[in-house]
């Protein structure tokens, strides 16, 4: 509508856009495999059934596709062995054993062990809008239909459709235990985890301190070594001063004597007088300045001896003190390393857990989903959702189209989407969602084309109900003509075109020769569905 509201059409327009669409699509595959046989053998508007039973839970309800269109495959991995996790939780153990057990337990809980699948077959998908669009276009009945002309039949039986709802229910149990079992688990990890690390801290704590007080004792006890060590040598140095100063003046003394002596001699000598005295107290003089220089020399050698083994001596008393310091940086350094050992591991667990935990949660919410919390459904049973379905057979077998639930179409921005859906002529009718078109239509086409039940079931559904065997069909076929030429969505030549050929099929109908035994006049038998395929 040029406002672009939806609204309904009368039948005779939807019977004739249907009737249109499905003589397109044949002459568009006719025209692909330039030319052909394959004709339109069927078009009826049929219900697909959807299957309601009521959850374990009320007012929960799962709703099955009951022709089995669609499968859904849901996993349940499987729980590492837990032996070895209880045993080491049930068992208070030290900071370095629970880091040994933990980095132990990290691959199990991080190891994929495999996985058991639940395949549900005919799972209607519950993403909206899909869902909610069938329910919303669906005939809601409190007892199911059973099978005739129109309805298409249930792949299973009720007490099939049961028994899937209670297993499922037990995989749901199975999640719980699992989800309630590494709950616990990671529980007593978490305990277990504060208890070590307030143990950390503490040790920690007494450690700082420990170290703060053996600092303090060692630095005192250098100190009074140092002082020890400089009273000791001290005296020793003062002694060798002492000595090297009384040597020194007894070389100034000797070397003056000597001197006085040489001066003396040569006076002596001067005068012819007698200066062999002199000549003596010179080489005396002399030899005790050397003995004094040799005495100096060795009290200096001495006094470095001393001085070095001084600085010996303070060297190992301050490296004492460093290798003190050494060793408390060493044991501070250990303690944060292991508490940082110990918090990388315990975090490490506790990821592998929450990984366990998340993806049990995400498989059991995906299964649990299926379960809906729709109430007024409580009291259905089957739920009848409308389509119209068309049989072509042609040289490559047989097709089988399928029209979802339609609508007067908006005329802006759709004109490409009709071509494309009804064969390069525009209708006034739409797929009433996007997804009844490329979410329904499509998977039904699909699993029409590789589901030889399903396929076999719809073809004879569709002849049982076939609105070309209707004789009022070209009466109201010229109805919905005229609307359609009157709205100007089709002109005058592709009216009588489109008649035409099914004026032509309908004739050919009339003529074909009946069934041995079956009296002209005589009504079709019932529709009688072909046997489902055992139970999957």
């Amino acid at each position: 509508m040029p406002d672009g509201n939806h609204q309904e059409l009368p039948a005779p327009i939807v019977l004739a856009t249907i009737l249109i669409a499905a003589e397109n699509e044949r002459r568009r595959l006719v025209h692909l495999l330039s030319g052909g046989t394959e004709e339109i053998e069927a078009i009826a508007n049929v219900f697909w059934p959807l299957i309601v039973l009521p959850a374990p839970t009320p007012p929960h309800i799962a709703i099955f596709d009951g022709t089995g269109v669609w499968t859904r495959t849901f996993r349940y991995t499987l729980l590492p062995p837990m032996d070895r996790v209880h045993q080491f939780l049930d068992t208070p153990s030290a900071a370095a054993d629970f880091v040994a057990q933990a980095r132990s337990l990290v691959p199990l809980f991080g190891h994929d062990p495999g996985a058991e699948r639940l395949t549900v077959e005919g799972f209607l998908p519950v993403d909206p809008p899909l869902l909610f669009d069938v329910l919303s276009h669906s005939d809601f009945r409190s007892d199911p239909q059973v099978p005739h002309a129109g309805f298409l039949p249930a792949r299973h039986d009720a007490a099939w459709y049961r028994d899937v709802v209670s297993n499922m229910q037990r995989w749901l149990d199975r999640f719980e235990q699992d989800l309630a079992t590494l709950t616990g688990v990671r529980e007593k990890v978490v305990l277990q985890v504060a208890r070590l690390t307030a143990e950390f801290d503490q040790a920690g704590h007494r450690l700082e301190e420990e170290v703060q007080r053996q600092r303090v004792d060692t630095l005192r006890s250098v100190e009074e070594e140092i002082q020890g060590i400089h009273g000791r040598h001290q005296q020793t140095i003062r002694t060798h001063l002492e000595g090297i100063r009384v040597a020194q003046a007894q070389s100034v003394h000797a070397q003056a004597s000597a001197a006085t002596a040489d001066t003396l001699t040569q006076r002596a000598k001067h005068r012819q007088a007698e200066s062999d005295h002199h000549v003596s107290r010179a080489r005396d003089a002399e030899r005790t300045a050397r003995q004094a220089e040799r005495d100096v020399e060795d009290l200096r050698r001495e006094l470095e001896r001393v001085q070095a083994q001084e600085r010996t001596d303070l060297e190992r008393s301050i490296s004492r003190a460093s290798h003190l310091e050494q060793e408390h940086a060493r044991r501070l350094a250990d303690a944060e390393l292991a508490r940082d050992e110990f918090v990388s591991v315990s975090g490490d667990l506790l990821k592998a857990i929450d990984g366990q935990l998340a993806a049990r949660s995400m498989q059991k919410n995906l299964l649990a989903g299926y379960f809906l919390p729709l109430t007024s459904l409580a009291q259905v049973r089957v739920i009848w959702f409308p389509l119209w379905t068309a049989t072509l057979r042609g040289p490559r077998g047989v097709r089988q189209l399928v029209f979802p639930p339609m609508q007067v179409r908006t005329e802006t921005g759709l004109v490409d989407t009709l071509k494309s859906l009804f064969g390069g002529v525009v209708l006034p009718l739409e797929p009433k969602t996007a997804q009844f078109d490329k979410v329904l239509r499509a998977t039904m086409e699909e699993s029409l084309q590789k589901d030889p039940w399903l396929s076999v079931a719809t073809q004879e559904l569709t002849r049982a109900a076939d609105v070309l065997a209707d004789p009022d069909l070209i009466a109201r076929f010229d109805e919905g003509l005229t609307e359609l030429r009157s709205a100007g969505w089709i002109n005058a030549k592709q009216a009588a075109d489109f008649r035409k050929a099914y004026l032509t099929r309908t004739t050919r109908r009339e003529g074909a020769p009946r069934p041995p035994g079956l009296p002209a006049g005589a009504a079709a038998e019932p529709y009688q569905p072909p046997p489902p395929p055992p139970p999957k």
